[in-house]
C-alpha cells in the first residue's frame, strides 16, 4: 500500500535536500502545544510562529491533528533520549532504575515543566482524537519497552514473564508523582513519595510471590 500524499511529501525525495521547512513546522508546532495545549493549537498560529504558509502544514502533515501526532512522536523520542542520557552506568538494581528514570524525568520538568503538562493534555485529548490515541500508545509501548529492558539487566530484576507487569506499576507511579508535582510543586510530602516509590518498586520486585499471582485483597465495602 503507497503511503497517503501528506506522509510521502514530509520525506525528500532522491538527491533532494530537505528544506528544512518540515523541522521548523515542527518545532513551532511544539511551542504552540507548550503554550496552549491542544484545544488552542490552530494551523494559523502554528504557520505564523514557524514563518510558513500554513499550506504546507497541510501538505507535510495533512491536518492539526496530523501535526500533533507527529510533534508526540518527535517530543517522546527526545524525552525518552534525556531520560537514558541520565541512566550511565546502567542501574544496577530495581531501585536504581526506578530513581534513575524518576530523577531523570525530573530534569526534563526543571528544563521546561509545560511539556509534562503538555503529556497529560494529550492524554485527556486521547480519548476522543483517534490519531492522538494512536500516538500515546506508541509513546507508552516504548517507555513499557525501554523500562523493560532496564529492569531485565538489573541485578534483581523480574523474570522474563514478569517485567511488562513491573513496568507497568513503574509508570503508573511516575506519572502519579508528576501529577503530583504539576499540582503543588514541589514540597516535604512529595519529597518522602519519591522515596517511597523508589522503594516501592523495589519491594514489589522482591515479594515472595510471582507478581502476576499476587493476590489482590477484596474492596471493603
Amino acid at each position: 500500500m503507497s503511503a497517503a500524499p501528506h506522509e510521502a511529501a514530509s520525506r525528500p525525495g532522491p538527491g533532494r535536500p530537505s528544506s528544512g521547512a518540515r523541522e521548523r513546522v515542527l518545532d513551532a508546532g511544539l511551542e504552540v502545544l507548550k503554550a496552549e495545549g491542544y484545544a488552542g493549537l490552530t494551523t494559523a498560529k502554528v504557520a505564523a510562529r514557524a514563518g510558513q504558509n500554513k499550506a504546507l502544514i497541510s501538505y507535510h502533515f495533512g491536518s492539526k491533528q496530523g501535526l500533533v501526532a507527529a510533534v508526540g512522536r518527535e517530543l517522546s523520542q527526545s524525552i525518552t533520549d534525556e531520560v537514558l542520557g541520565e541512566l550511565e552506568p546502567a542501574p544496577a538494581t530495581t531501585e536504581d532504575v526506578a530513581r534513575g528514570v524518576l530523577d531523570g524525568l525530573w530534569h526534563v520538568m526543571d528544563r521546561d515543566w509545560r511539556l509534562a503538562r503538555l503529556y497529560f493534555d494529550l492524554a485527556a485529548v486521547s480519548v476522543v482524537e483517534p490519531s492522538v490515541r494512536t500516538v500515546m500508545q506508541e509513546m507508552k509501548a516504548t517507555w513499557r519497552e525501554v523500562l523493560g529492558e532496564l529492569l531485565l539487566g538489573a541485578e534483581d530484576g523480574p523474570a522474563e514473564g514478569e517485567v511488562e507487569a513491573l513496568a507497568v506499576h513503574v509508570m503508573a507511579g511516575l506519572e502519579g508523582l508528576m501529577l503530583e508535582r504539576l499540582d503543588r510543586g514541589e514540597t516535604p510530602a512529595l519529597a518522602g513519595a519519591r522515596e517511597l516509590f523508589v522503594r516501592s518498586a523495589g519491594a514489589a520486585q522482591r515479594g515472595d510471590q510471582p507478581l502476576t499471582q499476587r493476590s489482590v485483597p477484596p474492596a471493603t465495602a
